[in-house]
């Protein structure tokens, strides 16, 4: 696996935001941030709520990447997996969000272009990922950077009885 380089470990982005790793203290914002961002406009069970919230855990294995704004507060975040946790064929990115405050600024875009910079870095050339059947703007997002649905890939059940979307992008 590749590392990453400096320059994926902090971006300035237009606007006063920069993408960054989070830091452990900053575990709870992220949650709320990602629970403004799941639940604006969409509906989620409580089970899938507890675990937006749940960071601490998912940090253990993953990347947290946030999105601050010039006051420092995250307005958006994506879970990217460490390599050494992570042993499969095709890359993924989880639990991208963007709150309301960050709305507007093409930070989903910025989140896309950062994962996927990720998984070229350590070495991917594919990027699988999953989203819920409502999530119909960031389905939009991910076909505008060539992400196509893969049905026969569709076999992930969660939230009492929901069957997840699988998109798929390779590079050439």
């Amino acid at each position: 696996m590749g590392s990453l380089p400096e320059s994926l470990l902090q971006e300035d982005l237009q606007d006063g935001f920069t993408l960054r790793l989070a830091t452990p203290d900053e575990y709870g914002a992220v949650g709320d941030t990602l629970e403004d961002a799941f639940t604006d406009g969409c509906w989620v069970t409580e089970e899938y709520r507890h675990g937006l919230h749940n960071i601490e855990q998912r940090a253990r294995t993953a990347d947290v990447w946030v999105i601050v704004d010039g006051r420092n507060a995250i307005v958006a975040a994506v879970l990217t997996p460490k390599p050494e946790y992570y042993d499969g064929e095709r890359y993924t990115f989880n639990v991208l969000g963007v709150g309301s405050a960050g709305r507007g600024h093409g930070l989903g875009k910025a989140l896309v272009r950062h994962a996927l910079a990720v998984a070229h870095a350590y070495g991917y050339r594919t990027v699988e990922l999953h989203s819920s059947p409502q999530m119909t703007y960031a389905h939009r997002l991910y076909y505008s950077f060539g992400f196509h649905r893969r049905p026969d890939w569709e076999t992930i059940i969660v939230d009492h009885g929901q069957r997840l979307l699988s998109f798929t992008r390779t590079e050439y």
